[in-house]
């Protein structure tokens, strides 16, 4: 009854009001029957204001932006600052038995009933005419994860059995993650479905080889994107061999016998790295360009490549083993036409991605990342940097999971987006499979 004690007295007040401005005038005073929420607004949090979107079909009010983990410890005492309506509002809380009372704006409101939750908070907003009443649900959007924390789960789908004792090589192939060892490939599926839902596992099959080179450099091993689909490069005894199914291989003769290495990070151009220098080459090497390193100690060993735009132009940038010993750095090369290559190193500031055993390299979530350990065979740690010349080490959030770190065996990594694949084995002993994710980059639908 209580409730309606009070919309007799709002009724009466408002009448009073017109009626005592009124009292000159022979016209018939109409009360507003409007009982719409024109506007809402909290207080800040973390110091920042987040838009509240107003649905007036479904009457609810939300959050376009979600809040940051953590804010409940806020908006559990919140002013709502921004309540705009033309009548009055009432709300109902559970603890009183009494019913709906008025909705001061002054007093600090409890909003984590709102959070994540289809119920929401229920409002109702009463027009100046007493009568008409329409209610609305409060609806607070907050993340549930952090979204720059990096995420990784151990794939529980055995990879291969045994563990292969000579290295091992992943990479992306015609949409599918491939572990190339020496004696078989391993695939499997990664990409979404129709539903847009990853695999939440693996399922390898394996394909084994024909003619696949002896003594093949297994860290050599790129793909290369072309007009008609993509096709696989090795470097075995300073040859190049090739592969357009991962199973059946042959040699290139057009390549010479003085190949270091292999990049492959533009479409159509694929770097070779020589005895005597670099070139890019095109149609299996029979169309050449002599390329030109802008410095010295480029890579030729565990060669990683990642690709990013600057200025609205395609780029790559490098990382891997160089012959320099006494380097204290890890130091990314880019180009942007696989020819010319200029080396990042910092010389200004002590601040660099120190020298790693096989760093891999990685433009992710707008960021560069260095992933690698001072020891051979290792996994320890994660250098970031937002320009490819200063680098510093992740501290929180951005980092490797601790059982990782604890792998003693060869790794490689492969990256594909939202998804970071990390394949350990190549000792006889180990074998692992880790898929991480930053937060901010999974849609809902993935999640």
């Amino acid at each position: 009854m209580r409730i309606k004690f009070l919309a007799i007295i709002a009724s009466f007040l408002f009448v009073s009001i017109a009626i005592s401005s009124c009292l000159d005038s022979d016209d018939t005073v109409e009360l507003s029957s409007d009982a719409t929420v024109h506007a809402f607004g909290i207080d800040t949090v973390y110091g920042k204001y987040y838009k509240f979107t107003i649905d007036q079909l479904s009457r609810e009010i939300y959050n376009q932006d979600s809040l940051p983990i953590g804010a409940d410890t806020i908006i559990d005492r919140i002013l709502i600052d921004t309540f705009t309506v033309s009548g009055w509002i009432t709300s109902r809380d559970e603890m009183n038995i009494n019913g709906d009372t008025i909705f001061n704006k002054a007093d600090s409101v409890d909003l984590r009933k709102a959070v994540n939750n289809e119920t929401g908070m229920k409002f109702k907003v009463h027009a100046p005419d007493g009568v008409t009443v329409n209610e609305y649900t409060l609806k607070i959007r907050m993340h549930k994860q952090d979204p720059d924390s990096l995420v990784w789960n151990l794939m529980n789908s055995p990879l291969y059995v045994p563990a292969p004792t000579s290295g091992q090589k992943a990479v992306l192939f015609n949409n599918e993650l491939w572990v190339f060892t020496q004696d078989a490939a391993y695939k499997t599926a990664i990409q979404p479905d129709e539903n847009n839902k990853y695999p939440s596992d693996c399922n390898w099959t394996t394909e084994a080889y024909t003619n696949f080179p002896n003594n093949a450099q297994l860290s050599s091993l790129v793909t290369l994107s072309g007009d008609n689909g993509q096709k696989l490069y090795i470097v075995a005894d300073n040859t190049v061999h090739s592969s357009s199914d991962g199973k059946l291989w042959k040699k290139e003769a057009e390549f010479g016998d003085k190949v270091q290495a292999l990049i492959a990070s533009f479409p159509n151009i694929l770097t070779v790295i020589t005895d005597n220098g670099v070139y890019t080459t095109k149609d299996d090497g029979v169309t050449k360009e002599t390329g030109e390193f802008s410095g010295t100690n480029f890579p030729t060993e565990n060669i990683y490549s990642t690709n990013f735009e600057s200025n609205y132009q395609p780029q790559v940038m490098i990382v891997g083993k160089t012959g320099n010993d006494q380097s204290e750095q890890t130091v990314p090369w880019v180009s942007s036409n696989g020819s010319y290559w200029v080396p990042l190193n910092n010389t200004a500031y002590n601040v660099y991605c120190p020298k790693l055993a096989n760093p891999v390299v990685m433009y992710y979530g707008e960021n560069y990342y260095i992933f690698g350990s001072k020891e051979e065979n290792k996994l320890d740690a994660i250098y970031t940097s937002v320009d490819g010349i200063s680098w510093r080490k992740t501290q929180r959030k951005f980092l490797l999971d601790k059982d990782m770190t604890e792998i003693t065996a060869p790794y490689s990594i492969v990256v594909n987006a939202p998804y970071i694949w990390v394949i350990f084995g190549g000792d006889g002993s180990t074998n692992a499979v880790w898929r991480g994710h930053l937060n901010k980059l999974m849609s809902a639908e993935v999640q």
